[in-house]
């Protein structure tokens, strides 16, 4: 009796363990069909295979099990006073002259992606970049395209949209990564939302992006972030890439970098429940938004 006893109870508390470990990402790919990736940062060995290329910043960005989102974990870059680098991952999705990984017999023209996000209760500052889509042309990281979220530029604590092409006509005018000499910037949108503001720190953040590229040598683009399912700012009317075709968005990242004199403390910010896809993801336990369909022409008669 007692031994069966203790065997019920153990039984018991392997169930709550394992339900413990339950995320959305679990069998996403039958649950959300539209989705492409979904990464909940539950094991640290997965994050080298998972992503092409990981900056841990020498152990500042690393798995934490303090208070994560979903799960038993988050992604972690802890600040040093002085430091710019917190990390970041990169991940590889379509067809791409980088690391190619999945979806390789694909082009994305239009991405989703969204994650939580949250700052310690100590922060103070911008936080500056955070992420973007890219798409690059050639294996030395060359870009026809990007889409920033970082800093506002006005307030200090809020995030804003950046906007860039590196495509003159059909030719990418780029030679390498991050070659801004060469880019034209499209014009920055700056959201509402303040993300290091005193009030919402140690709070957990859902933000959602979309990256449209624009009809071959149309200007059509979309570049939009929201915060908790409310839109904070679009770019439209962006001629992100000209009339170059050759390959569509082919990666996405996370990114934790302070610029100028790095951070001004320690402090912390996290990641969690990182998900891209073909359509409106919506924040977790939400309907998500309705996909945007063009308005149908008015100038149709019968004949």
């Amino acid at each position: 009796m007692h031994r069966t006893f203790l065997r019920a109870i153990a039984a018991v508390g392997f169930l709550t363990s394992m339900a413990a470990h339950a995320t959305e990402c679990d069998n996403y790919q039958t649950a959300h069909p539209d989705w492409l990736w979904c990464d909940s940062f539950e094991s640290d060995s997965a994050i080298d295979a998972n992503y092409f290329d990981v900056n841990r910043a020498t152990g500042r960005m690393s798995l934490s099990t303090e208070a994560p989102f979903d799960g038993n974990t988050s992604l972690k870059s802890a600040y040093a006073q002085g430091q710019q680098d917190a990390g970041s991952i990169k991940l590889s999705l379509g067809a791409t002259p980088v690391s190619p990984k999945r979806f390789t017999d694909q082009k994305f023209d239009q991405l989703y992606w969204r994650f939580y996000m949250k700052v310690s209760s100590n922060w103070t500052g911008q936080g500056f970049k955070v992420s973007r889509g890219t798409v690059f042309t050639a294996s030395d990281w060359r870009q026809a395209a990007i889409g920033h979220l970082w800093e506002d530029s006005e307030t200090g604590t809020g995030m804003g949209l950046d906007p860039v092409s590196g495509v003159v006509g059909s030719t990418v005018v780029t030679t390498k990564y991050n070659d801004f000499d060469h880019m034209t910037w499209l014009g920055k949108k700056n959201g509402p939302f303040q993300m290091y503001g005193a009030a919402n720190r140690d709070k957990w953040t859902c933000v959602e992006m979309r990256m449209k590229l624009n009809t071959p040598g149309a200007s059509d683009g979309v570049l939009s972030f929201s915060v908790n399912g409310t839109l904070q700012a679009e770019a439209n009317n962006l001629n992100f890439r000209g009339s170059y075709t050759t390959y569509g968005i082919n990666a996405i990242l996370l990114e934790s970098f302070i610029g100028g004199n790095g951070a001004p403390q320690n402090q912390s910010r996290w990641f969690d429940n990182f998900v891209v896809s073909k359509q409106p993801i919506g924040c977790m336990g939400s309907t998500p938004p309705a996909t945007v369909k063009p308005n149908p022409p008015t100038n149709v008669r019968t004949q």
